[in-house]
């Protein structure tokens, strides 16, 4: 049993992503609110192995990635070679965002729980403060985060338990399971990976603490950094938000003109 960071183990993060079945569930959307490729590009806070950054460039958008980790960075150049996908990516916390990551930008993306693992409110409010401040007037910000308020109330009754998620890699399937713990005020996620190699069982074990982004945290904070929210989901169908069945927590907003 391997312990790492799913947060900076690229390979292992992989594993627990169908990530056909994701891009296809999540690109139309962004195509959608993002609208055709602009002049300023989009930047993809907390890219992670890049899939996302890869997946838009190849469709015309000039995409900026920006991750912390310097193993997901890397990871994400080789995939962008490999597919010939012209994406700058470089290494920086969101709160290096706008003395790095450049700017203006036509929209501003983070999701897969990347705002989540910034482990406070203030952190929040801080980061959506420096997306918003890279944003050209009328450019589009969207959060993706889990339904943080579902899985509260699922944890502090014993545990919420998601998946399990299939995914196939060089003809190897791995199948993972996380586990919501409560630790107020965060959340820990166990992630369990498991996999056949060599006629035996596998696993690998990840673990991390989440803040757990709430709708009327992020409506604040987009308020005060000068953003109009738009539109809240509960998923990339775009079907309503609800509070006690929602999947996820998507909320998109723009910059005032």
């Amino acid at each position: 049993m391997s312990r790492h960071t799913f947060m900076t183990s690229p390979e292992y993060y992989d594993r627990m992503i169908d990530w056909s079945a994701r891009l296809g569930r999540e690109l139309p959307f962004f195509r959608d609110i993002f609208g055709p490729p602009g002049p300023n590009g989009l930047l993809d806070a907390g890219c992670g192995t890049g899939r996302h950054a890869v997946a838009l460039a190849r469709e015309g958008y000039r995409v900026t990635g920006l991750d912390a980790s310097e193993q997901m960075l890397a990871f994400a150049r080789r995939l962008a070679a490999a597919q010939d996908a012209d994406v700058r990516f470089i290494p920086a916390r969101f709160g290096q965002v706008a003395t790095r990551a450049g700017g203006p930008f036509d929209g501003v993306y983070c999701v897969g729980n990347s705002l989540a693992a910034a482990g406070s409110a203030e952190a929040v409010r801080a980061a959506i403060a420096r997306f918003a401040r890279v944003l050209v007037p009328g450019g589009r910000l969207v959060i993706q985060v889990l339904n943080f308020s579902k899985l509260l109330r699922e944890a502090t009754r014993g545990g919420a338990l998601t998946g399990p998620v299939s995914a196939t890699i060089d003809g190897r399937e791995y199948v993972t399971v996380k586990l919501f713990a409560a630790d107020p005020p965060r959340l820990v996620l166990t992630a369990v990976t498991l996999w056949r190699e060599d006629d035996r069982w596998q696993k690998h074990v990840t673990r991390g603490r989440l803040w757990p982004v709430r709708p009327s945290e992020l409506s604040s904070a987009m308020q005060e950094a000068g953003l109009r929210v738009v539109a809240r989901y509960g998923n990339y169908r775009r079907e309503p938000y609800r509070a006690a069945t929602s999947q996820d927590l998507i909320v998109v907003a723009a910059r005032h003109r």
